[in-house]
């Protein structure tokens, strides 16, 4: 037993063993790659994506207070007059749901002329739900 144990031994040690399962390694690798098509359902795909929640205006406002927004906005609709911020009330007029969820959560992605950026913190996106972001998307669509 000891001689098989020595034997197989000084043959995993061996320059041409290592070479062998290096190459092999290699290829069990590459075997892997090369996948770049694109694949289809096999059968008939049931269902579908949900649906971004649709936001409940009532709501938003509640998240707007909440979060302290009109101590830096002004927005008529909140009844909030704050000036450190864009006055909202001008600056989303006719823009869309996209483009006010996207300062919400990316506040940096465009800067209101006159302002500077990182003023506004840029953890809302993290801090509030995707249910408080459309509800509050919602609200200041209405203003």
């Amino acid at each position: 037993m000891r001689l098989f144990a020595a034997a197989l031994d000084r043959s995993v040690n061996s320059p041409l063993v290592a070479r062998v399962v290096l190459i092999v390694f290699a290829a069990l690798l590459l075997a892997g790659c090369g996948g770049e098509k694109t694949v289809s359902p096999t059968g008939p795909v049931v269902g579908t994506l949900p649906k971004a929640a649709k936001g409940d205006p009532a709501a938003g406002k509640k998240a707007f207070l909440d979060n302290g927004c009109g101590g830096c906005h002004t927005f008529g609709p909140a009844g909030a007059s704050g000036m450190i911020g864009p006055d909202l009330d001008k600056v989303l007029k006719g823009k869309s749901a996209d483009f006010i969820k996207q300062s919400i959560v990316d506040p940096n992605a465009e800067i209101a002329p006159g302002f500077q950026p990182n003023v506004m913190p840029p953890t809302y996106g993290s801090q509030l739900s995707s249910k408080q972001i459309a509800d509050l998307v919602a609200f200041l669509q209405t203003g």
